[in-house]
């Protein structure tokens, strides 16, 4: 254990020597002495110890009470005087210096280390208080909290620089001060005073935790804080209160954090209008109220923009923002303030239309909508022209969730865009129970797609100036296990807008390649096939790669291969569709426009596509010997055909007046039940054979 260091001051060298080697007995290292006032000083700073006993009467100009009082402005050591006699005046001297002790000559071993030990304990004790104190008044000076101390009674005894700020006031004029006076507290939510921190915490001995209150200012104004008190315990006892510590967070800038995290919760960031959270809320509240009402009735608009994929890509998302949120400025004055506007997602915006009158009412309100997309939108200095298709749900009572309107409306929107596009479409339970089916057979198609449960029908398309066959067309045919045989006309929209078309559609050309080879193969005949591609599949970059690859892999002739377009896909992206033909029919594969008549196709641009055959609709065939209209479409498309060198072929011919007319005006190629229905492969490779004579090459 290090032993305690002491420096002695007298002037008496037999006395100090005495006192030395007392000290060293009594256990303690005596570092040095000294004899003059001025030595004592230099000595004392130089060797640091860790008391000093000094003669209030030295024999030199400075005296033991300068000396102890020179060597305290630097060094904090503790002093005891030594001396043999004082009047008051040396006394009352002494007193300045902060003594530790007095010591009158002469002195006894016992009384002597008594009072060194009091004088160190005492010197620890302080230091270690001042520390302390240092220490809290540098943490209450760099903490951001606000911190105030009361007594037992509630007065006010510490008050940081923090809760000065806060409070508007200054630690002078708050000693002493009732805390209730200090802290006026209001309730977070109601405003009313109702926090009493002396009654709380120092009678009821209760501590508050992170309570939230606004604290009313010294100038009026209010802030909202975050405030925690506490009762101090007397350590001796754990019971007995002294007092309370209350420390005060300004919340300001976590509030408005809140608020912002809440409205971004609610709101969407870029329109401010309410996200779809909170519509469905609003859809709720509305649900809830026909059930309090009979006579209160509402519905939900879903507006789908058109086209406004091209708007992001064309010119850039910026661009695309900017349209959104003059869109939703222009929805918002066409239906008033009394309905609920969401941006529902992207480019879907979301309507409450409250207490409708009838439908008649609602279609005035698509109208107004409709009305607001008529003026072209100015974007980055350019004027953008683009229209909104609506969905519309009415809600007579029967709905009991929101999520059931919001799937409804969907459902009638994403109807509308392929029936009415830039219109509006209300809903109905058909449309229910149709996109039920679209769910339950997109899977079980991908069920079929897996197990090859598609099958590939053939029918043959005859040669007028023949009576044989020139080629055939594949025809998909679906047996389900389910629904037994679904027509294409019901599964094949479904597999479109699903995206399954793209694998059966690769499927279906496959399988038409190997069975042209294997009835090259097999039959020795070479026997042109057409397929029909599907929009979606137009739109695959790699269609004429895949077409590539299931020739090689069968190893036929491109021209064994003709492929099918509607006119509607043709005239889609016309540029594209150019493209893309011209890439097929280099290869030596045909091209055929199926449903000629049926779409908008400009002559302009028909004549620009690389095509070989121009096909009659069975809708114009049907009642071509009664309907004038139908006779003369028929004949124009035939002269038409005929002008620009391309084949023409009728579809869907029954009867003997339907082929009669059709050959009398021109008609090169019959395809329809009249020969023949489609028939699977087998079915198909026998009337091959019954049919004499047969072609090497088609059409």
């Amino acid at each position: 254990m290090k032993k305690n260091t002491l420096l002695v001051v007298e002037d008496e060298v037999l006395v100090a020597k005495d006192i030395s080697a007392r000290l060293t007995q009594m256990g303690y290292e005596v570092v040095g002495t000294a004899g003059k006032g001025k030595d004592a000083i230099a000595r004392a700073l130089s060797l640091r110890p860790d008391l000093i006993l000094m003669d209030i009467h030295l024999r030199d100009q400075i005296d033991g009470i300068t000396a102890a009082q020179e060597i305290n402005k630097t060094y904090d050591v503790p002093v005891i005087f030594c001396t043999a006699y004082s009047n008051n005046d040396t006394l009352e001297r002494a007193k300045i210096s902060a003594p530790y002790g007095y010591i009158l000559k002469p002195f006894d071993n016992r009384e002597l280390e008594i009072n060194i030990e009091i004088a160190l304990y005492k010197h620890r004790a302080e230091r270690a208080l001042r520390e302390t104190e240092q220490h809290l008044d540098t943490t209450l000076r760099n903490i951001n909290d606000g911190v105030v101390a009361t007594d037992r009674m509630g007065r006010v005894s510490i008050v940081n620089s923090v809760a000065e700020n806060l409070v508007g006031v200054t630690a002078s004029e708050t000693q002493g001060m009732p805390i209730g006076q200090l802290l006026e507290l209001k309730d977070f939510e109601t405003g009313v005073h109702n926090v009493d921190l002396r009654s709380t915490v120092l009678e009821q001995g209760e501590d508050l935790w992170n309570v939230r209150q606004y604290l009313v200012r010294r100038n009026g104004s209010e802030v909202p804080v975050e405030i925690s008190a506490n009762l101090i315990r007397d350590n001796e006892t754990d019971t007995n209160a002294i007092g309370m510590v209350i420390s005060l967070r300004d919340i300001s800038q976590q509030i408005g954090y809140e608020r912002q995290i809440q409205h971004n919760a609610f709101y969407d960031t870029l329109t401010s209008l309410p996200n779809r959270t909170l519509f469905l809320d609003r859809v709720g509240h509305a649900i809830d109220r026909t059930r309090q009402s009979s006579d209160y009735r509402f519905a939900v608009l879903f507006i789908d923009l058109d086209n406004f994929r091209v708007i992001n890509e064309g010119l850039g998302h910026s661009a695309g923002d900017a349209l959104i949120v003059d869109v939703s400025h222009r929805i918002s004055e066409a239906i008033g303030h009394a309905d609920t506007l969401s941006r529902f997602s992207g480019d879907i915006f979301a309507v409450v239309l409250d207490d409708i009158a009838s439908l008649q009412s609602v279609i005035e309100s698509c109208n107004k909508i409709k009305k607001a997309f008529a003026t072209p939108f100015s974007v980055n200095h350019r004027h953008i022209e683009i229209s909104g298709t609506i969905g519309i749900v009415l809600n007579n009572g029967n709905y009991r969730q929101p999520e059931e309107m919001i799937r409804d409306a969907d459902t009638a929107v994403h109807r509308a865009k392929r029936e009415a596009k830039g219109g509006y479409l209300v809903f109905d339970t058909q449309m229910h129970a149709n996109a039920l089916r679209y769910i339950e057979w997109r899977e079980e198609m991908q069920q079929a797609i897996d197990a090859q449960k598609f099958e590939v029908y053939y029918q043959p398309i005859i040669s007028a100036e023949t009576g044989h066959v020139a080629s055939m067309e594949a025809l998909l045919r679906w047996k389900s296990d389910k629904y037994g045989y679904v027509s294409p006309a019901d599964f094949i929209p479904i597999a479109e807008e699903s995206g399954l078309i793209v694998q059966i559609g690769e499927w279906v050309l496959r399988s038409v390649c190997k069975q042209i080879a294997s009835w090259q193969l097999e039959l020795g005949l070479q026997v042109r096939v057409s397929v029909n591609l599907s929009a979606v599949q137009f739109e695959q970059k790699n269609l004429t790669q895949m077409i590539t690859s299931a020739l090689s892999e069968s190893g036929i002739s491109p021209k064994l291969l003709g492929l099918e377009i509607t006119e509607g896909v043709a005239m889609r992206d016309i540029e594209l569709t150019i493209n893309i033909l011209e890439q097929l029919q280099q290869q030596g594969m045909p091209i055929s426009i199926d449903d000629f008549g049926t779409g908008y196709s400009s002559l302009a641009y028909l004549k620009r596509f690389p095509i070989d055959t121009l096909k009659i609709d069975r809708s114009f065939v049907t009642e071509i010997t009664e309907s004038k209209n139908d006779q003369a479409i028929a004949q124009a498309i035939v002269a038409l055909a005929q002008s620009m060198g391309l084949n023409v072929l009728a579809e869907g011919v029954e009867t003997n007046e339907q082929l009669d007319f059709l050959i009398a005006n021109g008609c090169e190629f019959i395809q329809g039940h009249y020969y023949s229905p489609a028939l699977p492969a087998a079915a198909a490779s026998q009337y091959l054979c019954r049919d004499k004579p047969i072609k090497k090459t088609g059409t």
